[in-house]
């Protein structure tokens, strides 16, 4: 399928664009086509869900006649489970942390203390149809913190910390591994198959 991705965030269309092109599909982000960067509507603070589905909504009121993709990411913590999650960006803007380095070195910077380290990326997809109908998928990436950066040539961010199941941050992983593992991947793979089901 094509889709085009309602996001301002080119480093995120990108990701999802590489995911989505190894599961044989196609990502285009909206500026592509319209020429332009609108503002989205505001985020809610407690639902990943209706964030995703309020901005594919939002991009199918430019372009009926495509399948919308919109993302909504949250960073989850099981050492410090009141902060992040659904608000994961707005707090580090609000640190002042700023840049993929800067997020990385500032949550490793949390365990000095030997907390739990358990913790995932939870994606929340939702796609709208030219019909608007809308297909959400959610998927978790990663079991734990690791304790340093693991880059390999993939994506990088948040997933060079973000250790899975395999031992492997998800920036260490080939593409094929990491489409299994991936929190966007394993959402898109739901959408997918919401996707389907209904035809």
């Amino acid at each position: 399928m094509d889709f085009v991705f309602a996001s301002n965030n080119s480093a995120k269309t990108k990701e999802m664009a590489v995911l989505a092109q190894e599961m044989g599909h196609s990502v285009t982000n909206y500026r592509d086509i319209l020429g332009k960067e609108l503002a989205f509507p505001e985020e809610t603070t407690d639902s990943q869900l209706e964030n995703a589905k309020a901005k594919a909504t939002f991009i199918h009121q430019y372009l009926p006649d495509d399948w919308i993709l919109a993302d909504d990411t949250g960073l989850y913590l099981q050492a410090f489970p009141d902060r992040f999650g659904v608000t994961s960006s707005r707090e580090f803007k609000s640190l002042n942390v700023i840049g993929k380095e800067a997020e990385i070195n500032y949550i490793l910077s949390l365990y000095d203390q030997g907390q739990d380290r358990s913790a995932y990326l939870l994606a929340v997809l939702a796609a709208c149809s030219p019909s608007g109908q809308l297909y959400t998928g959610a998927g978790k990436g990663g079991v734990k913190i690791a304790t340093e950066a693991r880059r390999g040539d993939l994506i990088g961010g948040l997933d060079d910390i973000m250790e899975a199941e395999n031992g492997l941050t998800l920036s260490e992983m080939t593409l094929s591994e990491l489409v299994t593992y991936h929190d966007r991947a394993r959402a898109l793979a739901q959408v997918l198959q919401e996707i389907k089901t209904a035809e």
